[in-house]
């Protein structure tokens, strides 16, 4: 048997293989691999630096079926909250990230989710966000999803922001629905650009669109919206990946 086996999309275990354990030794990842699935008691200060600057708002985890990280956003209108990893990926070593999310009330909320040049944004702004159905860029380089209930529609948009200057967004022409959840991913590679992926599915590119050697956080951003008081997110996983250094 060969010492090298390639798989183009998923190894997949079935029938009895896959209610027991079926590898004997470690799986050791070449490419840098952060990950959370939100299963420990707190939310890790060593693995997150979290934003709440508004009123009543929190970012904690969620003791619920298989765990999550529950965002409640703030009591006032434009009140933002963020959460981030540490400032290391960049698309010279090809990073992704990619998070399941649900959101329960769409018409009261604003999320980023993706990469930026910051870990957090003052109260009332997100990295990027899509008020009056235009790019309010608040970040000097980021890259991610947006949706924002001050939008005319509830599409997810792709956007980006290279030093300062606004990629032309992109209208998925999917909407997010109550309730619904959602994996989000974003690969960016040594030219840096960006391609968007929503539950498997390619659904935008935007060449270009960030600083291929900058470093950038993986980030999630929610924000109150159309004077709705309290929403809350729930972030069920997130990964990001590299190449190795």
């Amino acid at each position: 048997m060969s010492s090298t086996v390639r798989v183009d999309r998923s190894l997949q275990f079935t029938g009895v293989a896959s209610h027991k354990p079926n590898t004997e030794g470690p799986f050791q990842e070449l490419k840098k691999h952060f990950k959370d699935h939100f299963t420990d008691d707190t939310l890790s200060t060593d693995r997150w630096a979290t934003s709440v600057p508004g009123t009543s708002d929190s970012i904690a985890i969620s003791e619920v079926a298989g765990g999550e990280c529950l965002i409640t956003t703030g009591t006032v209108d434009d009140d933002s909250c963020m959460m981030a990893t540490a400032i290391i990926w960049n698309g010279s070593k090809n990073a992704v990230f990619e998070a399941r999310i649900t959101i329960d009330d769409v018409s009261g909320t604003g999320l980023f989710v993706g990469f930026s040049d910051a870990k957090s944004e003052a109260n009332g702004k997100i990295a990027i966000g899509y008020p009056a159905d235009s790019l309010d860029t608040e970040a000097s380089m980021a890259v991610g999803f947006v949706i924002d209930a001050d939008h005319a529609t509830s599409s997810i948009m792709a956007a980006g922001v290279k030093a300062d200057v606004d990629a032309t967004p992109v209208d998925t022409a999917v909407d997010w629905a109550d309730g619904e959840t959602r994996d989000l991913r974003i690969e960016i590679d040594e030219d840096g650009q960006a391609v968007f992926y929503i539950n498997g599915s390619v659904v935008a590119a935007i060449a270009s669109v960030v600083t291929a050697a900058t470093l950038l956080c993986g980030t999630i951003q929610a924000i109150t919206r159309a004077n709705d008081g309290a929403n809350t997110v729930q972030v069920r996983r997130v990964d990001v990946w590299c190449d190795q250094t």
